[in-house]
């Protein structure tokens, strides 16, 4: 029993670690952003593709870091390579699904003519856990409790902390 539950720790780590940090890093290095827009500013009708919020310096940072952050928890944790023997490979997909997720998410909020900026209640709390979990599945399908657990805390955690990085003048709106 305590071997299952620490497996099923290091594997809520394992996963989780490469999607926040993918999640978060263009927020911490917004202002070092190149604002090339990731849509070059082009619109389907009136709206733009993604919104002025993506653009390419920020895909590529979240995408490393969050493959960053693996490696150093692999590196720190090496037994995270006897539960997922290839880690790297399923972390990369988990970091790049997760900058997707987001991504896709913007491009959602555009079509059904939500705002950028403009709170959408779930989407914008798991669309990175979504596409990280939905990219990574090609290699390794994670186990329904780890889903679980990530899906849920995820929601609070994502509140707890935009509402930080909104106080801290480091996002424009609390969600």
């Amino acid at each position: 029993m305590e071997n299952e539950i620490l497996k099923i720790a290091i594997l809520i780590a394992a996963y989780a670690v490469p999607m926040y940090f993918a999640n978060a890093a263009p927020l911490l290095f917004f202002n070092y952003h190149s604002k090339i827009p990731l849509d070059f500013g082009k619109k389907i009708g009136k709206e733009r593709i993604f919104g002025k919020g993506k653009t390419w310096l920020g895909t590529e940072i979240g995408i490393l870091s969050g493959l960053a952050a693996a490696c150093i928890f692999g590196f720190a944790l090496p037994a995270v390579y006897e539960i997922i023997p290839n880690y790297f490979a399923v972390s990369a997909l988990l970091a790049i699904g997760a900058v997707l997720g987001d991504i896709a998410k913007s491009f959602l909020k555009r079509r059904i003519g939500i705002e950028s900026g403009e709170m959408w209640i779930f989407a914008d709390q798991l669309d990175f856990i979504a596409g990280g979990f939905l990219l990574s599945a090609v290699i390794r399908v994670p186990e329904i409790t780890v889903i679980s657990i990530i899906v849920v805390a995820t929601v609070f955690i994502h509140i707890i902390t935009n509402f930080a990085a909104f106080k801290m003048r480091i996002k424009k709106v609390p969600w």
